[in-house]
């Protein structure tokens, strides 16, 4: 067995935990939570790469490319409406977050909406939508780990160095340590991911010119949608785009960055560049993708096409693409404990107990933080099979958050009892057609999220109009607008946000 690519990954994690050594170590909740709210641009654009590019898109991504080709650029899609959605929150979310102490997505809803209760259930929403992705990533790690060292450290016990590393860094510096390392993790990822997909265009192909004449001339349908051997209906790729789109940004672990972040135009900008950035990158990955269909031997083994390739090319390569699968990674599962810990310290815990001290918080974070390692690890040893059906509704449920949250931000009829209902009713009606699969979702193509997304809309909106706007959001529209006007920046308070 060649050691290399193995010393290359011991490597990264080394570096990453000496990058973020000064990091280690958090003064209070709100820095553990918010990193006390003080990111650029550069750190969080980066920050929201490192976590919104997952390592599974090397393994079930990389599937999806290299066997239908042109439909997984749906991503540069979905990309795009997610900055959109991102650049639109922005204001509110940062000036509610900073004026009245909010902390996470779910306190910013619960403190909009005036309830307790919706920001519990949001919190549980996202804890439950977001775990899936979570076992998939630190399966993940545990596949590159197995496969970069022949087999010398198991699968299982790749995912059990991957999360201890990812445990220590998060548990210990919160916020601060895990964009901090976010940024490290971006640069890998994006500058190392695409120059290393171009080394193997030149490599293996030629060049760009010659390995899309070889496409052309030999696998055109790699280059039309749906793609060679799959006749989905049209609309099947629009509802995923549509899904990913809106729901891209309600994962928790990355809303919370924006309450990071040291200003509005930070988020604006960040906005902006995030998607170009991804495009770029995410277009060599689907072209080298593409060229790589080519290979009987990738064909064989889709999932591990890239991992084959690299190895074609020697150590040092297959040691750099592990490097940048980790990278990818560890900026999801970081980001990913990171919130959920605080939700269940800031949105459950403190809500359930007012008592609850600062320190106390912290070390509940902390807490969950283990128990949700052990959670994961647990089952990630279960079938490969039972992850992906795990991870396959978690779009369908997330994206009920949408028309709480965008409605919650710019429409002032809308109130808790219709957010209630219609999260409720909009995932059930979501998880049932997802389960029980009826003939109509695979013959016209929409995906069961698009249906409860529809319907939650419908409820929150009749649920609007059937009362009028509560005082506290009349002066809440009052005070927002104020607060804009006068300043990108909002003097910070000391008090927690006040829900009724």
């Amino acid at each position: 067995m060649n050691t290399i690519p193995l010393i290359m990954i011991v490597l990264f994690f080394a570096m990453m935990l000496f990058i973020i050594r000064k990091q280690l170590g958090v003064s209070s909740f709100e820095d553990y939570a918010t990193a006390n709210r003080s990111f650029g641009f550069f750190a969080l654009t980066f920050s929201v790469l490192a976590t919104w590019v997952v390592g599974a898109m090397y393994t079930a991504w990389a599937g999806m490319a290299v066997t239908y080709g042109f439909t997984a650029l749906y991503c540069i899609a979905y990309a795009t409406i997610t900055m959109i959605v991102m650049y639109y929150v922005a204001p509110k979310t940062y000036i509610w977050g900073v004026k009245y102490g909010i902390k996470t997505q779910s306190e910013l809803l619960g403190f909009r909406y005036q309830s307790k209760s919706l920001r519990m259930l949001t919190g549980v929403w996202g804890i439950v939508f977001t775990i899936p992705w979570l076992i998939v990533e630190i399966v993940t790690q545990g596949y590159v780990f197995e496969y970069a060292t022949g087999g010398l450290i198991s699968q299982f016990w790749g995912m059990v160095l991957g999360i201890i590393a990812v445990a220590v860094f998060v548990s210990l510096g919160g916020m601060r340590s895990v964009i901090t390392a976010n940024v490290f993790q971006g640069l890998i990822l994006i500058f190392g991911g695409t120059a290393l997909m171009i080394y193997f265009v030149y490599k293996y192909f030629g060049g760009f010119a010659s390995g899309f004449e070889m496409v052309v001339n030999d696998y055109p349908g790699m280059l039309t949608y749906p793609g060679p051997g799959w006749e989905p209906p049209t609309p099947y790729w629009t509802s995923i785009v549509i899904l990913s789109g809106l729901g891209g940004f309600l994962w928790p672990w990355a809303y919370n960055k924006l309450f990071a972040s040291d200003s509005i135009r930070t988020i604006k900008v960040s906005a902006l560049l995030a998607p170009i950035i991804y495009a770029i990158f995410f277009s060599v990955f689907v072209v080298t993708a593409i060229f790589i269909h080519s290979y009987n031997q990738a064909l064989s083994d889709v999932q591990g096409a890239f991992l084959w390739i690299a190895s074609e090319s020697g150590p040092i390569v297959l040691g750099l693409l592990g490097v940048i699968i980790m990278a990818s990674s560890v900026g999801t599962v970081s980001g990913i404990m990171q919130a959920i810990s605080t939700t269940v310290s800031r949105d459950l815990a403190q809500v359930i107990d007012k008592n609850i001290s600062d320190k106390k918080a912290v070390n509940i974070a902390r807490i969950s933080v283990i128990v949700i390692s052990l959670v994961s690890l647990f089952f990630g040893t279960a079938d490969l099979g039972l992850m992906v059906f795990l991870a396959l509704f978690t779009y369908d449920g997330i994206i009920l958050l949408f028309p709480i949250v965008i409605l919650g931000l710019y429409w002032k009829r809308a109130n808790k009892e219709g957010a209630i209902i219609g999260l409720i009713a909009g995932t059930a009606l979501s998880m049932f057609l997802r389960f029980f699969n009826p003939s109509f979702i695979e013959g016209w193509g929409w995906q069961p999220g698009v249906y409860g997304l529809i319907l939650s809309f419908a409820v929150m909106i009749t649920a609007g109009y059937m009362k009028k706007p509560s005082a506290f959001v009349e002066k809440l529209w009052v005070d927002t607008e104020a607060a804009y006007t006068k300043s990108v920046k909002v003097p910070a308070v000391k008090s927690n946000s006040q829900v009724s």
